[in-house]
């Protein structure tokens, strides 16, 4: 990923400003929305790989959980900078008949008119290789029929207006694995193809996507109110072993010191079961280990939360 520029920055920034004006205003009143991290590596007709944690270390990733004209929906979307100015976007649509939404996995598209995209249960947008320009007309667009429009009436207009330039979900899954007032974490996979004719069809595989969000219990945008070139970057290893029995290793390199880390374990039902750290880290090299006692065998999710960033990774425990 190209180091941003000043002026990259603040596009990003502002891009970010229009995703939370873009929901608020379609959603109408969010009742549940998250912040953190939506990653993924695509390819196909184009190859790359998206992370929604910018070099600076702003955040990218939103989702919202809100029930409109009696459907429950969860939208997640995100942006990153691939070059000085070439940018990808990420959208995901998800209707159930719960809220708040709980642990279950969408077929992609599932259930739906496949003639009537905006029918699907699940629906999944990329559009790579964008400039700045153009994503600018794109949020432009948004903020333009977003106030006297359904949310239906929107997508429509998406589809119908610029379906040359995105890749749309033809199959595959979606899973949410822990679903809680505080944290979505789940994976993804997919086969997408341009809706337009192209032959060969144009299409992109995603094979490993991953998205760990936290609830955002203060103003949205606050945490992109000022840039700070100091900001810490946290990078999480995989802990060693895994599986484990009876205690795995959990290492952390930080960039730069944090006053206030929480590193967390929830069980497959969302539930927190354990807090292995609440604290600082120096600058370098962290780590602790986890030795989980009276829990079953199965898969667990450590989360590690700091003022910046949510990263998370599955840990199986074996008795």
């Amino acid at each position: 990923m190209a180091i941003l520029t000043f002026h990259d920055k603040s596009f990003l920034k502002k891009m970010i400003r229009y995703l939370v004006f873009l929901y608020l205003c379609a959603l109408s009143s969010a009742q549940n929305v998250y912040q953190g991290e939506i990653d993924f590596n695509y390819n196909g007709t184009v190859s790359g790989s998206f992370t929604s944690i910018a070099e600076d270390s702003l955040v990218t990733g939103i989702s919202i959980n809100q029930v409109v004209n009696d459907t429950a929906l969860l939208v997640m979307a995100s942006i990153t900078q691939q070059d000085e100015n070439e940018f990808d976007l990420f959208l995901a649509v998800l209707r159930d008949t719960i809220y708040p939404i709980q642990p279950r996995n969408w077929e992609i598209p599932g259930e739906g008119d496949e003639n009537n995209p905006l029918s699907l249960e699940s629906i999944l947008v990329f559009m790579p290789q964008l400039d700045s320009s153009f994503v600018e007309d794109v949020f432009d667009f948004f903020t333009d029929t977003s106030g006297n429009q359904e949310i239906d009436e929107i997508f429509n207009d998406i589809f119908s207006s610029l379906s040359n330039n995105f890749y749309l979900g033809l199959e595959g899954n979606l899973e949410i694995e822990v679903a809680t007032d505080s944290t979505l974490i789940g994976t993804f996979n997919t086969t997408m193809i341009k809706p337009v004719f192209y032959f060969p069809p144009h299409t992109v595989s995603i094979n490993n996507g991953t998205f760990a969000l936290e609830n955002l219990d203060s103003p949205i945008l606050k945490t992109y109110n000022s840039y700070n070139p100091a900001l810490p970057e946290i990078n999480l290893f995989p802990s060693y072993p895994n599986p484990f029995n009876p205690k795995t290793k959990i290492k952390l390199n930080v960039q730069n010191p944090i006053k206030n880390v929480l590193a967390k374990v929830y069980n497959s039902n969302g539930q927190q079961i354990s807090t292995i750290y609440s604290g600082p880290l120096k600058e370098g090299l962290n780590s602790f280990l986890w030795e989980p006692k009276d829990i079953a065998s199965g898969m667990y999710f450590l989360v590690i939360q700091t003022p910046f960033s949510v990263q998370s990774q599955k840990l199986l425990y074996l008795k």
